[in-house]
């Protein structure tokens, strides 16, 4: 995946995180889009691409919904970078590793919004509920255990194209 083809899915992530995502709740829980799709591009494409989906996605949603500039950027970096620290290790088994990045980064990425949120803006944000996080994590992860298996088969066949062609 080349940086333009990440930086067109990212805009295009972000606007439905923003626009789409945001107008439905499952059990209590708002779904995350870019953080979704940033940690399974890390994991299964590479720490590059993850990156500039973690960086235009982060910008476009503080932009368009007018959060404090950088915040998202900030916790989407975050997030990519722990995952892309883990992704060499978890290279057998992509599908499950993603799905278990997005559950478990799901958490932090929310106490981390929150956490910056209380930081950047006077007024405080109300206190952490468990099980909207663990809510949040599980509706997450399910979305990841449907969008994985796609960007693993589109990496499986462009490795297998790649040695057919050496």
């Amino acid at each position: 995946m080349g940086p333009l083809l990440a930086a067109i899915g990212a805009t295009v992530a972000a606007l439905l995180e923003v626009t789409v995502a945001s107008r439905y709740q499952i059990a209590d829980a708002h779904i995350q889009v870019i953080l979704i799709f940033a940690v399974i591009i890390t994991v299964v494409i590479g720490f590059e691409a993850g990156m500039i989906w973690a960086f235009v996605g982060g910008l476009l949603v503080d932009l368009l919904s007018l959060r404090p500039l950088g915040s998202t950027l900030f916790i989407l970096l975050v997030a990519v970078g722990i995952s892309g620290a883990v992704a060499p290790l978890v290279t057998r088994v992509r599908l499950p590793a993603s799905i278990g990045a997005v559950f478990l980064l799901t958490p932090l990425l929310l106490i981390l919004a929150q956490m910056t949120t209380v930081l950047l803006r006077p007024p405080a944000a109300p206190g952490f509920n468990l099980a909207h996080l663990l809510s949040a994590a599980v509706v997450n992860a399910v979305l990841a255990a449907l969008i994985a298996p796609i960007f693993v088969a589109v990496k499986r066949r462009t490795e297998e194209r790649e040695r057919f062609l050496w």
